[in-house]
This record gives structure tokens, sequence and C-alpha cells, in this order.
């Protein structure tokens, strides 16, 4: 699973390319993108960290690590949708809307997509 999350991130990370940033920024101004990876999911740099940290979770398991992932999970889920999605609907406007309509925040079967197109 966190070799799985290893490879989400650097595919949407790719996937992203000149549009990648860490954290919002309103003075640059990237493209939306939802080709590749987007297609799936609209998050999937989030999910790949999430399967990292419960993929070592569950190689590790002790409560400690337990308490941490679930607290690192609920942040990233926050980020985005008290964050991310704000900004991106601000920055985007229909184009966003659009396209959240079309995909799953985190993961979405191919087919669940082509039906919404």
């Amino acid at each position: 699973m966190s070799v799985a999350g290893t490879i989400i991130f650097i595919v949407a990370v790719q996937t992203m390319r000149d549009s990648w940033r860490a954290g919002v920024s309103k003075t640059d101004k990237t493209e939306l993108v939802t080709n590749g990876i987007y297609q799936i999911s609209r998050n999937p740099a989030f999910l790949g960290f999430d399967l990292l940290y419960i993929g070592i979770l569950f190689m590790f398991f002790n409560w400690t690590l337990c308490i941490l992932t679930a607290f690192a999970v609920i942040m990233y889920h926050l980020q985005i949708v008290n964050v991310e999605e704000e900004f991106l609907l601000v920055a985007f406007g229909n184009e966003y809307l659009q396209y959240k309509k079309k995909g799953c925040r985190y993961i979405c079967r191919k087919e669940c997509v082509n039906k919404s197109l």
C-alpha cells in the first residue's frame, strides 16, 4: 500500500507539471489539470499520502502510529475541503465546478467518470 501511495503521488506530480505547487498561492497562475490520473481522482497527491501513511501503519502497527495516521488523514482531508476546493472554485469558477461533477474527491472507478461525461 505504501508503494502504491508513493507511485500515485509521483504520477500526480508528473501530471501537474508546471501547475504543481505546495499549498495555495493566490499570485501564481496555473492551469486546472483534469487529465491523466486527475480523471480518476481530483486529489491524487493527497490520496497517495494517505495510502503511504496507512501502509506504514499496517507494517508497523502501534497505537501511537495509529493516532498519528488518523490525524494526518483528517488534516489532509480538511486541507482539501476547507482550503484547496475553495481556492479552486475562486480561481477556476465554472471550469472547476464542471470538473468537480465529473470526478470523485479521492478515487472513482473509470466507468463512473465515463458515465458523467
